[in-house]
């Protein structure tokens, strides 16, 4: 997937397709736990419009997991690479809600300190959890990318920008990713395309097969 020939251009405000580099940390683990030698630390994220998909990998590639969305069709197909073989997971409307609903309920607040990551201007927004977490959670958003209601499968649906410094759960593990770099590219729609290659499963299929290993190889 994913090879352009385009030449790299410098980040502009507006820009509609192309490329965002994360750097994935884990502000669970303490920096010298030997388990981050096996966990992703870099999110590559390819967007277009209304569409985008996002790939780390694990254990020197032997494990892949990312996500495709489609915003127009409200679809998101869940990507598992395990030696070799292939899985997706495809939910759409409120079935993707309920799978990435994982947060207690929280208030949005937004506060005036506004910085650059990555060169876009973002906006720093609290998620504040109350009793319900000993934590809040910072996030940074921009609206220099024109990326079409970016969030609208997440418990972070309110927020109308792209998240460029932001917090998720995946696989039982808390990840932090902060964008690095965001490369103007002109993308291929294949890009957006499911590889024909991966296996399509029901949910309770995808917990049985994907969930418990990932969380074995997380263990």
């Amino acid at each position: 997937m994913m090879n352009s020939c385009t030449e790299e251009k410098e980040f502009h405000k507006d820009v509609d397709q192309g490329i965002i580099e994360y750097e994935v940390t884990y502000p669970d683990l303490d920096s010298t736990d030997i388990m981050l030698e096996m966990l992703p630390d870099k999110m590559i994220m390819k967007f277009k419009k209304d569409k985008f998909i996002s790939n780390m990998s694990a254990g020197a590639g032997l494990i892949e997991m990312g996500i495709l969305v489609d915003g127009s069709q409200r679809k998101m197909f869940n990507l598992v690479k395990i030696f070799g073989d292939r899985y997706v997971l495809e939910l759409s409307g409120e079935d993707v809600k309920q799978m990435t609903d994982v947060l207690p309920p929280f208030q949005l607040r937004a506060l005036d300190e506004p910085i650059k990551i990555a060169e876009a201007e973002c906006e720093k927004v609290l998620l504040d959890f109350g009793i319900s977490k000993s934590e809040s959670y910072i996030f940074y958003y921009t609206h220099d990318i024109k990326l079409t209601d970016p969030n609208w499968y997440t418990p972070y649906n309110e927020i109308d920008g792209v998240l460029l410094d932001y917090r998720i759960e995946n696989y039982n593990m808390h990840m932090r990713l902060r964008a690095t770099k965001i490369i103007p590219q002109e993308m291929d729609d294949s890009e957006f395309v499911l590889d024909e290659r991966y296996q399509s499963l029901s949910k309770d299929e995808f917990d049985k097969v994907v969930v418990q290993n990932m969380t074995a190889f997380m263990e």
